[in-house]
């Protein structure tokens, strides 16, 4: 299910946009406002990513009894940058930019991405678009074929996780939308692409969890929780045999 929709989704997402583009370009320009449609769709995939990462990471801990550090490390991370998107509700509350914000953030918002554009004139938008190349694409791409030649990634497997490759596409046209080719301001629908990988990522190891595939370390059971007693089983201790006595 989690493979169709990626296989159809993100070109008809293209689609979709590119239509928009020679269509209508002043509504595609209104699509990249600022809280407007595009920002709150990544902002709402990342944030509910971050849950659905931190859940994940709780269920591993009840079944097998450790802590898997890249969903906890993960549902932070995707809470931040969800958070980050929308300048924390500045807009929203119409809270007025501090001193400090003004003076270093290159667009007078609180954030820490602005900020940090600011005072080292380094685009995250870059930043991110090599981390998510590598992350997302050729990893995967490497691990799909056999030519994982990294020891660390082969011992650590388990914990350190590597995008699924069927996303490979989608994580490679989010990467070239954040190049932002045509208007300047393609990096947000780039931004929409990457927070909907991440939730459909968290999906697949969900999936992978259920069934058993991974996150047991070796030789590992999933610990059983005593099943609940039945309103009949709790009946008869409270009285013995009355509701356990053969019917006539």
């Amino acid at each position: 299910m989690i493979k169709k929709i990626t296989y159809y989704l993100f070109p008809s997402l293209v689609i979709l946009f590119a239509s928009i583009y020679f269509v209508d370009r002043p509504f595609y320009r209104l699509l990249v406002n600022e809280d407007y449609i595009v920002e709150w769709i990544t902002f709402a995939f990342l944030f509910f990513t971050g849950i659905y990462s931190a859940i994940l990471a709780f269920k591993i801990k009840q079944s097998y009894n450790y802590y898997h550090w890249f969903f906890i490390l993960f549902a932070g991370f995707t809470l931040l940058a969800g958070f980050e998107e929308i300048s924390w509700g500045q807009r929203v509350f119409g809270i007025e930019s501090t001193e400090f914000f003004q003076k270093h953030s290159d667009q007078n918002e609180i954030n820490l991405h602005n900020t940090f554009q600011g005072i080292f004139h380094i685009k995250t938008k870059h930043i991110a678009l090599l981390a998510m190349l590598v992350w997302g694409v050729i990893l995967p791409w490497r691990q799909q074929k056999g030519k994982q030649d990294f020891k660390w990634l082969k011992d650590h497997d388990r914990h350190f996780i590597i995008p699924p490759h069927f996303l490979i596409p989608a994580f490679l046209m989010g990467a070239i939308l954040m190049l932002d080719f045509q208007t300047g301001y393609e990096e947000e629908f780039g931004e929409m692409f990457f927070s909907i990988c991440f939730f459909l990522m968290i999906a697949w190891n969900n999936v992978l969890f259920k069934t058993g595939q991974k996150f047991a370390l070796d030789g590992q059971k999933p610990i059983v929780s005593a099943s609940r007693p039945s309103f009949r089983e709790k009946a008869d201790i409270l009285i013995p045999g009355k509701l356990s006595s053969p019917r006539i």
